[in-house]
């Protein structure tokens, strides 16, 4: 009969199993020593070298637990009810994961009429696919037959869970089917068989000595192992862990969720008792008495509820040792993430200041884990989080996502600038150069309202960007835009059409993605294979990209536009671990690479509900009530295992707790285990250290210089610099926001419009003003015929035109094409009625008015949307508003000034030459400024006065000029400043330079009533 031991969280688990073994005397080269996980087998090894008497030694086979069905199984194991020295077990290979997931997911999709909630896509399929997987594991692991799903159908559930119940039954059925058609096996069925045909070998020819070490039995299979393990005379099991001084009132009453559950859910399938379970021999020499009152102080924190009432008595058990417990345990709880990442990477980096010094993180957040590595890399310490990165975050899996959006949204300017900027899309060219032409292309041609779809779309935007009167593309620009276009269609249409959106064998579309991909990938001297499946993360991205290929028919037709979601989920989980460890002293642990692991000084972070312990989740496919029925293990049954592992990491010398008191902008709530262990330290009388970490963090934070208030920007530059040249639109702004003026003219900084923005003022502007210009001069007014015949129709017809040539951007039209019709009706009855007393309309003419200053002169341009001459010999000044109209209260109060200037223009004659040789109004009087509101909607279209009750046109033109003319003199003088927004209560909008001006830090309340 072998004998189980235990090693308690305190001794250092592999530094006593290695002593243990060398104490004694076995040949080593004769033993086989089972391990968790690989890292915890390499570190044994480690451990064996640093205390061999010499240097010559025969290391015992370490093999790590998983490995075991594979390397032993086959092995001369034989069929069930057969002999030892029958033939090997023959059982077919496992199916891989690539192809259970794909297949899974064909069944669901098969099969999706049977479920209540509808299955919208391949992606969302897939993503059931991975949950039903881990159903199936479930079953498996805990070796629970699946056909009792059958039975569970017949339960009082609700409607919805009994048509889930029914659709597994198909599983029950079609799953099984599909795999012995394919000759496959499922991986955990197949690993449960090998462990068995390997535990009935064994306990027919025992192998040797063999120890089995670390392992707590969660899995059945694992569970029957240490078992016979456990049986054999030369077998030895390692327990780590194990709580031999619980009360049995406690043990008794164990949870789920308790870290000893497990344990001695193994005792009771090993039909052992506590009291079998010897100290492992070595562990006594490594006992620390301080480290041991902290495992009596955690083993009183956690136990189980119903028996916490012995918390009132744990004084006079606890008393004599509390002080040893607390010492070199640390609770850190930060206010942010970001302050407990700091803190733990100026944790583990304090610990690099002593020589051979040894420190980890553990912690299943990845992204705390992330924010650690790079919170090091400030200090040039470079260590890779041992949980891997997620592929979709690699620099290739990246790659390949965004390509494939930008595929599927037919090369639409986000997502086609997302791809173009990836550091690994290159393009055939000399490093950096797609970049600055795409750079180009997304100052130049890109921003606005989103293109037509496709390579055409955006030969359709260079075109219009040529012609339209904003961020005009002149005759270089247009033709580096064409050249760049062709560039850029020769790389995306050599591997095939991209255009292509109906549904497509999945292969095809893999196959036609990669070579899109390896074509922008290559360079000037590297070929676009090799850029990109080049590195850990490329050689992972070629292994998915292979896996989804050779299982690509289970995928069927795929639409283009399904594909990135389709590619996502199924990166989903693929994680990209680095081949080697990248700080010999410092360690980023996942929970399950930590055990076993030691190191001087562990960090357990990420202590909050929901993510140390994560939620007891009972997956999409069943409910609890299920569970129970079938038999399977409570989910809090992996809390209970999450415990053991934070019990195990806080019997080190010393630990720092962390925890995040917000996340998210909400809230958080501190690990069950850390109010367990605040609460009886409390009740104890004791406080635990916070330590220097969180302090240290926040002054690392704090500027050295102390942070004072912004004030408002009033830039003074020499009159020189200051412009001599304004339009009538600008010198609203002058007045509402000058510091928008010093950017724009002084700096000389443009505006860039919004990447896909929705088609605002600027667009629908050009298009009305457009066709209405158009109209007068196709049909300009004369004595004879002041409106055409099919006034209405005519209009339209331009309409048209107009709009279709701004098919480059279809938001345009969508959304006003309705509008333009109704404005069109209001439009014609106006203007039949108004011609009845015009001369000549003129449109679109351009003025210049010089105005001498102080000691320049300074002209004032416009251009006039519409000047009427009527009858009378006076001057009518229309503006053409498709948004709101200033009032007249806003023009006397001088906050928009553009009519009464163009007024004051007209009268002395600015409009009269035009540069085109065309003939504008000579100087005559105005009797009418006007804004003509043209929205559509309930109210297509109306007049509204620019001048107030008390003004006519003349007297408002020429107050206006008078205001303007002692502005302008006023920023003449150098002490004037260029302010910004000096009266916010007239600004009902973010200005395009405000975040220059950087207006939110120190704009006050005052400032906005």
């Amino acid at each position: 009969m072998g004998q189980v031991f235990t090693i308690p969280p305190h001794v250092p688990f592999l530094r006593a199993l290695a002593r243990g073994l060398l104490e004694r005397g076995d040949q080593l080269a004769d033993v086989t020593v089972l391990v968790p996980t690989r890292r915890a087998a390499r570190a044994l090894v480690e451990e064996f070298l640093a205390q061999a008497p010499t240097d010559a030694l025969l290391l015992p086979a370490i093999r790590p637990l998983g490995d075991v069905d594979e390397e032993m199984g086959l092995e001369g194991a034989a069929p069930a009810g057969g002999d030892a020295g029958d033939a090997p077990l023959s059982l077919p290979p496992a199916i891989a994961p690539m192809h259970r997931r794909l297949a899974l997911a064909q069944i669901i999709r098969a099969h999706g009429d049977k479920i209540e909630r509808p299955i919208a896509s391949a992606a969302q399929a897939i993503a059931l696919a991975d949950d039903l997987g881990a159903l199936l594991d479930t079953f498996a692991a805990q070796d629970v037959d699946i056909t009792r799903l059958k039975d569970a159908v017949h339960g009082d559930y609700a409607d919805h869970w009994t048509e889930t119940l029914r659709f597994l039954e198909v599983i029950t059925d079609s799953w099984p089917d599909m795999l012995a058609s394919l000759g496959l096996t499922d991986p955990s069925a197949r690993r449960a068989a090998l462990i068995e045909a390997t535990c009935r070998r064994w306990r027919d020819a025992p192998p040797g000595p063999i120890v089995a070490a670390g392992s707590t039995g969660s899995l059945k299979a694992t569970a029957d192992m240490l078992s016979t393990i456990a049986g054999m005379d030369e077998g030895m099991v390692v327990l780590p862990g194990l709580d031999t001084g619980m009360e049995p009132r406690a043990w008794d009453a164990l949870e789920p969720a308790h870290p000893q559950f497990g344990l001695r859910l193994l005792l009771s399938r090993m039909g052992l008792e506590r009291n079998d379970v010897a100290l492992w021999p070595a562990a006594g020499t490594e006992d620390d008495p301080a480290a041991a009152a902290r495992t009596r102080l955690v083993s009183e924190a956690l136990r189980p509820a119903e028996t916490t009432d012995a918390w009132r008595d744990a004084g006079a058990h606890l008393g004599d040792v509390a002080e040893a417990a607390l010492d070199g345990l640390t609770m850190v709880s930060a206010d942010s993430p970001q302050l407990e990442s700091l803190a733990i990477a100026l944790a583990l980096r304090g610990a690099l200041e002593t020589p051979g010094r040894t420190a980890a993180l553990v912690t299943p957040d990845r992204n705390l884990a992330r924010r650690v590595a790079a919170d090091l890399a400030r200090w040039d310490i470079a260590v890779d989080d041992s949980g891997g990165q997620p592929l979709a975050h690699t620099r290739t899996g990246s790659f390949l996502l965004l390509v494939a959006e930008m595929l599927a949204a037919q090369c639409a300017p986000v997502p086609l600038l997302a791809a173009l900027k990836h550091p690994l899309a290159q393009g055939g060219q000399p490093q950096g150069l797609l970049h600055r032409d795409v750079e180009f292309l997304d100052k130049r041609v890109l921003r606005g309202p989103r293109p037509a779809p496709g390579l055409a779309g955006l030969a359709d935007a260079i075109t219009a960007a040529a012609t339209r009167p904003h961020n005009k593309l002149h005759e270089k620009d247009h033709a580096r835009a064409r050249a760049i276009h062709a560039r850029l269609a020769t790389l995306l249409t050599g591997a095939g059409n991209i255009a292509e959106t109906a549904p497509q064998p999945a292969a095809r579309l893999i196959e036609t993605h990669i070579a899109i991909c390896e074509a922008l990938a290559a360079t000037d001297t590297l070929p676009g294979a090799q850029a990109l499946w080049s590195g850990t993360s490329g050689e992972a991205g070629a292994q998915f990209i292979a896996d989804l290929l050779e299982n690509a028919v289970l995928l069927g037709d795929v639409p283009l536009s399904d594909y990135p979601a389709i590619l996502g989920a199924l990166m989903t989980g693929r994680m990209v671990r680095p081949k080697r460890r990248s700080h010999a002293r410092l360690q980023i642990l996942g929970p399950l690479e930590a055990r076993l692991q030691q190191a001087d000084l562990l960090v357990l972070g990420g202590l909050n509900e929901g993510v140390w312990p994560q939620r007891a989740e009972t997956g999409a496919w069943i409910n609890r009530p299920m569970r129970a029925q079938l038999g399977l293990e409570a989910p809090e049954r992996l809390i209970g295992l999450a415990a053991h592992d934070v019990a195990q990491g806080l019997g080190t010398r010393e630990v720092i707790l962390t925890r995040a008191e917000r996340a998210d902008g909400q809230p958080t709530v501190p690990s069950r285990w850390w109010l367990r262990l605040e609460n009886l330290v409390s009740g104890l009388g004791k406080t635990i250290d916070s330590g220097p970490w969180l302090a240290m963090a926040r002054a690392y934070e704090r500027p050295v210089v102390e942070a004072r208030q912004i004030e408002r920007p009033t830039p003074r530059p020499p009159v020189d610099k200051r412009p001599t040249r304004l339009s009538v639109t600008r010198i609203n702004d002058l007045f509402r926001d000058p510091y928008a003026i010093y950017a724009g003219h002084v700096l000389k900084l443009d505006e860039l419009d919004a990447l896909e923005a929705d088609a605002g003022a600027r667009e629908r502007g050009d298009i009305i003003h457009g066709i209405l210009e158009r109209f007068s001069r196709d049909y300009p007014v004369t004595q004879d015929t002041p409106m055409p015949d099919n006034a209405y129709a005519r209009l339209v017809a331009i309409g048209e035109e107009m709009f279709q040539a701004a098919a480059t951007r279809p938001a345009v039209r969508a959304i006003w094409w309705p509008r333009f019709l109704q404005v069109a009706e209001w439009f014609v009855p106006w203007e039949t009625a108004r011609r009845a007393r015009i001369l000549t309309t003129f449109v679109e003419l351009k003025g210049e008015l010089s105005l001498p200053l102080l000691t320049r002169e300074f002209t004032l341009s416009g251009v006039a949307d519409r000047i009427d001459l009527f009858t009378d010999g006076t001057l009518a000044i229309l503006d053409y508003k498709t948004g709101t109209a200033p009032t007249a209260k806003q023009t006397d109060a001088k906050f928009s000034v553009q009519l009464p200037l163009e007024a004051a223009m007209a009268t002395r004659g600015a409009f009269e030459n035009q540069k085109d040789g065309s003939t504008g109004p000579v100087a005559a009087q105005t009797s009418e400024l006007a804004y003509v509101e043209l929205k559509g909607g309930r109210e297509p279209g109306k007049v509204v006065s620019a001048t107030g009750k008390d003004k006519d046109a003349m007297t408002t033109g020429e107050d206006a000029l008078e205001h303007t003319r002692a502005l302008l003199t006023l920023f003449e003088d150098e002490e004037t400043p260029y302010i910004s927004r000096p009266r916010p209560q007239f600004l009902s909008y973010d200005g395009p330079f405000d975040h220059l001006a950087r207006v939110k830090e120190w704009q006050t309340v005052s400032d906005t009533e």
